[in-house]
């Protein structure tokens, strides 16, 4: 009793105000460091996120996830546990360039309150889950934010240069 459990990995809710609460007081003890704790812990959510995708997969004897695109598609878009509505919108597993767009990012709130993206947390995360899934180091940015009064909130991610 009094745990929550989410494709059998236990998790915690929190009312979708909480964050930028948590955000706020980091940032009010800790100034600019606090996007570099959001960044380092997004990223190592999103990997182990990806790393319970591929052993999902491997248990269902899929063949690897980069030779297959409807299954990073379908990874990224499901998995998303309430970061908000991700889409993939451009997949290239050879080039390792992705598109991704989130319509209601838990970040972004309130809407055109900012004058730069504000999604530090999700990229990160973005950026670790594909780096997992497509067995390539991931950096992105992030070209569109609501919380800049955009549409939507959009994320160009790539492989590191070798």
């Amino acid at each position: 009793m009094g745990e929550v459990e989410y494709f059998g990995q236990k998790v915690v809710i929190f009312r979708r105000d909480a964050f930028p609460l948590m955000r706020k007081e980091m940032m009010r003890i800790s100034g600019d460091s606090a996007n570099i704790i959001l960044r380092i812990a997004g990223r190592r959510v999103g990997s182990e996120e990806g790393k319970a995708l591929l052993s999902m997969a491997e248990a269902l004897g899929l063949k690897t996830p980069q030779a297959m695109p409807g299954f990073v598609r379908v990874a990224v878009e499901e998995t998303n546990m309430g970061y908000g509505k991700i889409q993939v919108d451009e997949l290239n597993l050879v080039s390792g360039l992705a598109s991704v767009s989130i319509t209601n990012s838990f970040e972004s709130e309130p809407i055109a309150s900012s004058t730069k993206p504000s999604c530090i947390f999700t990229l990160s995360y973005l950026e670790g889950i594909f780096s997992q899934l497509i067995a390539r180091d991931v950096r992105g940015k992030e070209v569109d934010c609501r919380a800049k009064g955009d549409k939507l909130c959009r994320f160009s991610l790539m492989p590191e240069p070798r």
